[in-house]
């Protein structure tokens, strides 16, 4: 009889958290170009102010994913996304309470650091938790979630800044009485910190199977970022 090729432990919920940290990086991501123009006219900003904010949310990625994959190799995936989704949480509520354009960009920074890392280590997760074999549907799937949180985040935004058909909304009425009246986008940050805060307790609670990296996901040492920086094509 031959032998039957064994079958990959399947994690699910361990899937189901990817799909969610998937949806709620693109969520935030996208919802910036639903705002942007509230926040150049909330706070009077010039064209080069308003453009250096999206520079401030992406330059994060490019500052942070090196770092993340050296933090990765050293602390759990669990520790990771607690810390993670706790920092973008205190950032997204300190913007909410103290509103203004120093705040914001350092909020976005913070959240594009935090983002950086998540997607770092997610990817890996995946692969384990669903099995190897598996990889390929899951991703696709990651992405189509992905594409359905960029597609719905302008209705979260249309829900809180129009006042005209939420005016008797409570919830609504609720989160933009705790910015200011002038900044109802602003409540949308409030929003995000509670989603982050939510995550942060799924991540607590669950349990995680041991992941071991393939070689092409490990970050390798700082010798080798060295030599990619003195590259004039990586520049």
């Amino acid at each position: 009889m031959e032998n039957s090729k064994p079958i990959t432990k399947r994690y699910y919920h361990i899937i189901a958290l990817v799909m969610l940290v998937f949806f709620v990086i693109s969520f935030i991501t996208n919802i910036l170009n639903s705002i942007i123009v509230d926040v150049k006219d909330s706070f009077d900003l010039s064209l080069t102010s308003t453009g250096f904010l999206p520079f401030t949310f992406f330059i994060a990625y490019g500052i942070m994913s090196i770092p993340a994959g050296f933090l990765s190799e050293k602390y759990s995936e669990k520790s990771l996304l607690t810390i993670s989704f706790l920092v973008m949480g205190l950032a997204s509520l300190g913007f909410a309470l103290f509103p203004s354009y120093g705040v914001f960009s350092i909020t976005l920074f913070t959240l594009g650091c935090c983002m950086a890392v998540l997607q770092v280590i997610i990817n890996p997760m995946l692969r384990i938790a669903g099995g190897e074999e598996h990889f390929a549907f899951n991703s696709v799937l990651a992405q189509l979630v992905f594409g359905a949180a960029s597609f719905l985040s302008p209705y979260l935004y249309k829900y809180l800044v129009n006042t005209e058909s939420t005016g008797n909304d409570e919830i609504a009425n609720t989160l933009r009485s705790m910015v200011p009246d002038n900044l109802p986008w602003a409540s949308l940050y409030i929003v995000f910190a509670i989603i982050a805060f939510i995550l942060v307790i799924y991540v607590f609670m669950n349990k995680y199977p041991k992941f071991t990296k393939n070689e092409d996901e490990k970050a390798g040492d700082t010798s080798s970022y060295f030599d990619l920086l003195k590259n004039k094509w990586t520049i």
